[in-house]
């Protein structure tokens, strides 16, 4: 299979989620990936859980990728990922601010290396800024950025997100970054830092309430309410939940029709239906309430109004549209082969989607160190005495059994 960035090289040397989950996805446009990793392991394979002894979310960050064990902490560790290196395009990374410069591998280093390389920093702060050296996660980003704030009802508690947000949608802008950055260097012929904070990713998204902050009004969490419109709210049904919302003229109109509102609760936009919304939620939720999901969807539906059911996950893994489109899919498990289906991982498929290209999803995450003598065989061309002599001396190793990685306090998140 090829995709739109076949023959590019990527080098990562990251952990967890936000720089492992970019260099997936542009595995999944086409790109060579190669992972970084320490003798140990990324400690993301140690979390939650395990499928074959790893992490299943190490599976899904990690596939389509080659794994390579190197010793960074030693000087001959060190030239061998600078060789890597300038013969890449690409290097991702995702620690805090200053951790690459500290190990040998910072920006101004190796752009001596690889003058034409694109050095993509996915930290929690930045580069700039009083922030900059602090070690981040997911949650602290959502707190930080105001979302957390802003997510919940007003007589609750804030509360996160369920999904890892910072980490996902920076990983998703860190891979748009990279291939704007591969354009202009084929424009221009030069290589450059991108440097990305996990912090202005999330904080981008809270846009919608920047106006009431300029003009000096609180802004408070509303459930599932829209800022601005109505009504925008989940229903409860006899049998679920259905999520309705509206944001056009015709659509509001639609609903109250159907729902058989009342002459008095008859708003003509959903700006005006926000100074009622109480009242309005009051009515749909007592019209939703004794029907199926399905027939105030279908309901919906034939008028045109927005409505979906709520789906637990094990409906979305069920859902054919799901499937059709390439969302789940599967890859052979490490080390069986694909024939049975024990034989088989279900993992998330590419989000990219092309009609001259294929997106690329095939090979499982890698066992640590599984392609380290391919890759020092095939990019570095080391012969296999030298690569013996670097596994004797513990600068690298090849294919450590799955259940053996554990935590290296060294590379962290960042």
């Amino acid at each position: 299979m090829s995709g739109p960035l076949a023959g590019v090289r990527v080098i990562e040397m990251g952990a967890y989620t936000a720089g492992p989950l970019c260099g997936r996805y542009l595995s999944n446009l086409g790109a060579e990936v190669i992972k970084v990793e320490p003798i140990k392991g990324d400690p993301l394979r140690g979390f939650a859980f395990k499928v074959d002894g790893v992490s299943y979310m190490f599976h899904l960050h990690n596939y389509n990728k080659k794994g390579v064990a190197i010793d960074t902490g030693t000087d001959e560790g060190r030239r061998l990922v600078h060789a890597l290196i300038a013969r890449a395009d690409v290097l991702i990374e995702n620690f805090a601010y200053g951790n690459m410069d500290k190990w040998g591998f910072g920006y101004e280093a190796l752009k001596k290396i690889q003058p034409g390389l694109i050095f993509c920093s996915c930290s929690g702060f930045g580069h700039t800024g009083p922030l900059r050296e602090l070690r981040a996660f997911d949650s602290m980003i959502q707190g930080m950025s105001g979302v957390v704030s802003l997510t919940g009802y007003p007589d609750g508690p804030p509360v996160k997100v369920g999904i890892s947000a910072a980490d996902s949608l920076s990983a998703a802008a860190a891979a748009m970054n990279v291939v704007a950055a591969l354009l202009h260097k084929k424009r221009t012929g030069r290589g450059q830092l991108i440097n990305l904070s996990m912090q202005d990713v999330l904080g981008s998204t809270t846009a919608p309430f920047w106006p009431d902050v300029a003009a000096g009004n609180a802004v408070e969490r509303d459930g599932n309410h829209d800022a601005t419109l109505a009504p925008q709210n989940v229903y409860a049904s006899a049998d679920g939940l259905v999520a309705i919302e509206v944001s056009r003229d015709e659509e509001l109109a639609a609903l109250l029709d159907i729902s058989g509102a009342d002459a008095d609760l008859r708003p003509a936009t959903p700006a005006e239906a926000k100074r009622c919304e109480a009242a309005l939620d009051g009515h749909l939720r007592a019209w939703v309430a004794p029907q199926r999901t399905a027939d105030v969807v279908a309901a919906c539906r034939a008028r045109g109004v927005p409505a979906a059911p709520v789906q637990q996950m094990g409906d979305v893994a069920e859902n054919p549209h799901t499937w059709v489109r390439g969302a789940l899919c599967e890859v052979p498990r490490p080390g069986q082969g694909p024939e049975s289906e024990s034989g088989k991982l279900k993992v998330m498929g590419s989000p990219y989607r092309f009609s001259r290209s294929d997106a690329v999803v095939q090979d499982p995450a890698p066992v640590i160190g599984e392609h380290t003598a391919v890759v020092l065989r095939g990019v570095l061309g080391l012969d296999e005495e030298e690569i013996a002599r670097l596994v004797a001396a513990g600068i690298v190793a090849l294919g450590k059994p799955l259940a053996a990685a554990d935590n290296y306090r060294e590379f962290q998140n960042s």
